[in-house]
């Protein structure tokens, strides 16, 4: 069996065992569903309605989940987790991601994160400086649905306020920035098909 991957139809809580997708193609029970980075056992479909048994397995975190959310199912072989039953953990190598389908802030992670801008319009996204303890931390936001969005620094990626506080995503998918945490401001490590003023 492959992979199918679709988005979720609205917005889950951290409890939340039913799932809403768009599409329930592929999803079958005993497969696993993989939501942005958490991992969690399909119990029943019906529908575009996806029962799982529990939030968090394999070691992920039970979080709560934007509209659009990527989702994909496959069984463990599929996705490259652990068997039932078998201890495991997520590699720490691998950044969260979170997936924000609606214009509004980007929540300064606690952890190195990809940041997934999804949805059916161009979004206005905000972003605030990082704290002072979290130097070296990456955030990756990569545009996933071909619309020029925009993310706001109003301190400035290059540190000033007026010409490098704005980057604009060409209506691409796969466009993306890299920035890194120091000092309490955001520095940019890489742009691909973004543009900033």
């Amino acid at each position: 069996m492959a992979q199918t991957t679709t988005t979720i139809s609205a917005a889950v809580g951290v409890a939340d065992l039913i799932i809403p997708v768009t599409s329930a193609t592929g999803f079958a029970a005993g497969n696993f569903l993989k939501l942005d980075d958490e991992f969690m056992v399909v119990t029943a479909v019906s529908g575009t309605n996806i029962s799982v048994r529990s939030r968090g397995d394999l070691g992920s975190g039970a979080v709560a989940h934007n509209i659009l959310a990527i989702a994909t199912t496959g069984l463990s072989s599929d996705l490259a987790v652990q068997p039932l039953g078998q201890s495991s953990q997520v590699d720490p190598q691998f950044p969260t991601i979170v997936t924000y389908s609606e214009a509004g802030a980007i929540a300064v992670p606690t952890q190195d994160t990809m940041v997934v801008l999804n949805g059916g319009a161009a979004r206005a996204m905000t972003l605030v400086g990082p704290g002072k303890d979290q130097d070296g931390l990456t955030m990756t936001v990569l545009n996933a649905s071909a619309f020029a969005h925009t993310v706001t620094y109003t301190a400035g990626f290059y540190g000033d306020t007026t010409s490098s506080d704005v980057i604009t995503f060409a209506a691409k998918a796969g466009a993306s920035f890299i920035c890194v945490a120091r000092g309490g401001t955001w520095g940019l490590l890489g742009l691909t098909n973004c543009t900033i003023a």
